[in-house]
């Protein structure tokens, strides 16, 4: 992976999404900046944790997306928890997503490494940072640096129709 090169693919992939399993087109992304956090563990804590991300993360205008790093994220323990997450958690069995990221094949429990995503669907950024609110304040940091940085010159009309539709996925019942 190669930041500023290498885009997010074009794929529909898992996704647990309030405890029920949809398949999410990694392309709905793009018209809007977005986070993809890789969790090496998943539990009750980081969900309620992660819905707190989500709320701040999307008052900076961007998405917040989650991905299970376990090789199961749909056994009935994980859906369990994700029944109150509001965000996307991705799962990746065949793990290609993965490879194309680069993510660590090591990341301790309370770690997790993130991708900032421009609204084209570049990769600007990646950090490994603690999953707590120190960490989520470097995210924010980062985000207004790169949205800063990267000015979007996707027409607003684009970037929010693909905003709401994208949010539409991650907040329907």
């Amino acid at each position: 992976m190669k930041i500023g090169h290498t885009t997010i693919p074009r794929m529909r992939v898992p996704a647990l999404l309030k405890g029920q399993m949809t398949l999410l087109n990694l392309a709905s992304l793009r018209g809007q900046w977005g986070i993809l956090s890789c969790l090496p563990l998943f539990d009750y804590g980081d969900a309620i944790f992660l819905n707190q991300c989500y709320r701040t993360v999307e008052k900076e205008g961007a998405i917040l997306l989650g991905m299970s790093l376990s090789e199961d994220p749909f056994l009935n323990a994980q859906q369990s928890k994700a029944k109150i997450l509001r965000i996307p958690l991705l799962a990746d069995p065949l793990q290609r997503l993965r490879r194309i990221f680069g993510v660590a094949e090591n990341l301790s429990a309370n770690r997790s490494q993130s991708y900032f995503i421009d609204p084209r669907g570049v990769i600007r950024y990646h950090l490994i940072h603690s999953l707590n609110w120190r960490g989520l304040s470097f995210l924010i940091e980062i985000l207004k640096h790169c949205q800063e940085q990267y000015p979007s010159s996707i027409k607003a009309s684009h970037a929010e129709n693909s905003f709401h539709s994208l949010k539409h996925i991650v907040t329907q019942p």
